[in-house]
């Protein structure tokens, strides 16, 4: 969705465009609308779900998100928003008074990414299909690493077909990665990178989402979910499937993996 931004960050982008050389600034938006936005942008903090930050704070003991010296006080109705959510989740005890973690709180504290996403690996340990939801909690945590550029739109769309499931846009995430996989076990890395230009994959995002499920994976070992994160496969295989169990050679890739995003 397009956002309308402050004057500063307006200002901000008009001096990024001047760095080569002097140059006219053209917003594409009246003067009137200019004049009429917001000076400066909100801090984060008064911008995004305080669930995360609750839940942290709950952690650590650190009293009532209520009565924490923040330099820009989140409203009321934002913290009332995460606790709620967080009760929804069943990762507070519901009621008055001081906040109490449940059990799939602490958890959930513990897993480095959004309150809802983790809330699905810790369900997914449950239901014995905690490969595939670590997959595609990986997957939601970042921008989407299916590239549709405008101009070849259609073609982008045919390509990602492949790897549509009926009944689950979701399992789209598992069946790409399974094929990414064989593909780079296959592939040498100058050539794995040309075939996602190829195929319409942003080999960035691709490289993001293999350590953030690395990230995930070990943190779901550390809480002792899932079977260290290869658990079953979810289609019928009696978890032997393309997505589940690990080797040594993994786990080599995925530090590769993570020198080279390091290194860019």
């Amino acid at each position: 969705p397009i956002e309308a931004i402050s004057q500063a960050s307006a200002a901000q982008r008009s001096g990024r465009c001047g760095r080569v050389e002097a140059g006219i600034a053209i917003r594409l938006y009246s003067e009137e609308d200019f004049e009429s936005r917001p000076e400066f942008t909100d801090p984060e903090i008064l911008r995004t779900n305080l669930a995360s930050v609750i839940l942290q704070m709950t952690a650590l003991g650190l009293g009532e998100v209520a009565d924490f010296p923040f330099i820009d006080p989140p409203d009321s109705r934002s913290v009332t928003d995460g606790v709620r959510l967080l009760v929804e989740l069943g990762a507070l005890q519901p009621g008055k008074g001081r906040p109490k973690l449940t059990g799939t709180g602490r958890k959930l504290a513990r897993l480095p990414l959004d309150p809802r996403l983790g809330r699905m690996i810790i369900e997914a340990d449950r239901n014995g299909c905690t490969t595939e939801v670590l997959i595609i909690a990986a997957a939601l945590s970042i921008q989407d690493p299916r590239s549709r550029p405008a101009e070849t739109r259609d073609a982008a769309d045919a390509m990602h077909r492949r790897f549509a499931e009926p009944g689950s846009d979701f399992l789209a995430f598992v069946n790409l990665w399974e094929y990414l996989r064989e593909r780079q076990h296959e592939l040498s890395g100058s050539a794995f990178r040309r075939m996602c230009q190829h195929e319409y994959l942003h080999f960035l995002r691709v490289r993001e989402w293999q350590v953030v499920h690395g990230q995930l994976r070990q943190a779901v070992r550390d809480l002792g979910l899932g079977n260290s994160g290869t658990g079953n496969s979810g289609k019928g295989n009696g978890g032997k499937g393309k997505g589940g169990g690990r080797s040594g050679a993994d786990d080599a890739q995925e530090r590769r993996i993570a020198v080279e995003l390091a290194d860019r």
